[in-house]
């Protein structure tokens, strides 16, 4: 009876303790958040401005590239005015290749620059919004905050009911961090704008 009471104080103690230690471990893993990234970007104005710019850049591009091209067609079409294999049109069609080669390589090495400063664009939002996030978590103690979508679910728009089924976060209780984020990204940026024009 003795060697049974010892072992259930013993079992008892074991549980205890490894609670206690669940507790400690609980309480030092910190909270977890969740943050939507995408709606982050979307109202952030710095980022929209920026996108906007390249966007009327590429647009611009296009318009010139397209007008380029047309003026080599109007030139390729005076090549009737010469004789097959003569002279002159075999010098006029070796300088329309070379023209369109330039443009192709132009809009090339143009397409690259916009698509590289996009990217730019979108890794100097995201590292502003690690800071911002990483500032909150240390006020908070917040561990991890987990990428998430709160745009609600089309039932009736297949694709969009398989994206949200692929959702890593199924749910959270008042753990969004996403309005405190932006708001704090705006102030950032207001200071950081205030900063420059000292």
């Amino acid at each position: 009876m003795a060697l049974v009471r010892s072992l259930a104080v013993a079992v008892l103690a074991t549980v205890a303790g490894s609670t206690a230690v669940a507790q400690e471990e609980g309480e030092a893993a910190g909270l977890v958040a969740v943050l939507d990234v995408a709606r982050v970007f979307k109202e952030n104005p710095e980022f929209d401005t920026a996108m906007k710019t390249i966007r009327q850049e590429a647009d611009g591009l296009k318009a010139q590239i397209t007008q380029q091209q047309e003026a080599i067609k109007a030139e390729a079409q005076q090549l009737g005015q010469y004789e097959p294999g003569s002279a002159e049109r075999n010098e006029m069609e070796a300088t329309l290749e070379q023209k369109q080669a330039a443009l192709r390589t132009r809009a090339r090495q143009a397409e690259a620059d916009l698509l590289n400063r996009e990217a730019g664009v979108y890794f100097a939002t995201y590292q502003q919004m690690q800071s911002v996030v990483g500032q909150i978590a240390g006020q908070h103690g917040i561990s991890l905050v987990l990428r998430f979508d709160s745009e609600e679910i089309d039932p009736a728009n297949r694709a969009e009911v398989i994206k949200g089924v692929n959702r890593p976060v199924v749910f959270h209780r008042r753990l969004d961090l996403t309005n405190l984020v932006i708001q704090n990204m705006g102030s950032a940026s207001a200071n950081a704008g205030t900063t420059t024009r000292k």
